[in-house]
């Protein structure tokens, strides 16, 4: 028997176009789109990915209609702002823009976003001061989020910009969305990391090297 080169406990019975080789289904399921950039010919992301689809929009109807709080009425340029934030917390799982941070949870994820509200607010106030958190992954999350919503609209003509209030709600939308993860029963403390993980390609890039 095989065993995967990821874990070396289970037998790999899963082939993995990105390691270019066979792993398990658990570290398949546990890696992909965060430690293994799979490509989108997958059949096992394309999978996840649809799956995944279908249960959270299953999911915020039934939270919707029980009262939730989640904002969908996003304006465009608010929905950008959240794919950014979404984005900073994707490749800070990845190591990307800096260094990882490992096994970040969706609690760390929902604190680093209320730190980034908060910070936010203070500067629109006209003070120049900075809220830290006593963990400090998660008062690097948050720079990393504040950073990736600065550098995002650098590009775009002053009339294109999204307003303090745009990014706010849009803030909002990913803390309320992350809230309501934690929320459902016997949820994983990571449901939302991978959740949006699976819909964040990967920067183009060589296949990874096989390490045995």
């Amino acid at each position: 028997m095989n065993l995967c080169i990821r874990c070396n406990k289970r037998s790999a019975k899963r082939y993995c176009p990105a390691l270019r080789t066979r792993i398990c289904a658990v570290c398949c399921a546990s890696e992909r789109m965060i430690k293994i950039a799979c490509p989108d010919s997958c059949e096992y992301l394309r999978s996840a990915r649809a799956e995944s689809r279908d249960r959270e929009a299953e999911l915020r109807l039934k939270e919707a209609r029980a009262g939730g709080k989640l904002d969908l009425g996003l304006s465009q340029l608010a929905m950008a702002a959240a794919y950014l934030t979404d984005r900073a917390i994707v490749d800070a799982c990845r190591g990307l823009q800096g260094a990882a941070i490992e096994d970040l949870k969706d609690y760390e994820v929902l604190a680093a976003v209320e730190n980034a509200i908060k910070n936010l607010d203070t500067q629109a106030s006209g003070l120049i001061y900075e809220h830290r958190e006593a963990d400090g992954r998660v008062s690097d999350l948050s720079r990393r989020i504040r950073e990736s919503l600065s550098k995002g609209f650098d590009n775009e003509a002053p009339d294109f910009r999204p307003k303090h209030s745009d990014i706010v709600r849009a803030l909002k939308y990913v803390r309320d969305a992350v809230e309501a993860h934690m929320l459902r029963p016997g949820a994983d403390p990571r449901s939302y990391i991978r959740y949006v993980s699976l819909f964040s390609p990967w920067p183009e890039q060589e296949p990874q090297q096989l390490i045995i």
